[in-house]
């Protein structure tokens, strides 16, 4: 009974291991195939408000100066991967 429990046991903590660290391996994420343009068009805003609420953390200190660049690089290059969708829609 011990062993059964035992197997059981490991192979829950296996596969609940696996479910959470295999999204790290499918790679990243970007801009979804199907999102039409008012879905871009609301994306692209909001990640022009994480842009502003980031400037704003910085400016105000809760930010290192290494985190802010790294972040608002991040976004930017997202804006302009939307941005270039959006020229391929129209």
């Amino acid at each position: 009974m011990n062993l059964v429990f035992t197997t059981a046991i490991i192979a829950l903590f296996s596969s609940i291991v696996w479910y959470m660290i295999s999204p790290l391996f499918e790679g990243e994420s970007k801009v979804p195939l199907n999102m039409n343009q008012g879905d871009l068009d609301r994306k692209k805003q909001v990640l022009l408000r994480q842009i502003k609420e980031l400037e704003m953390d910085h400016h105000i200190g809760n930010i290192s100066d290494e985190d802010f660049n790294g972040s608002r690089l991040a976004l930017k290059q997202e804006i302009s991967e939307i941005i270039a969708e959006l020229k391929k829609v129209l």
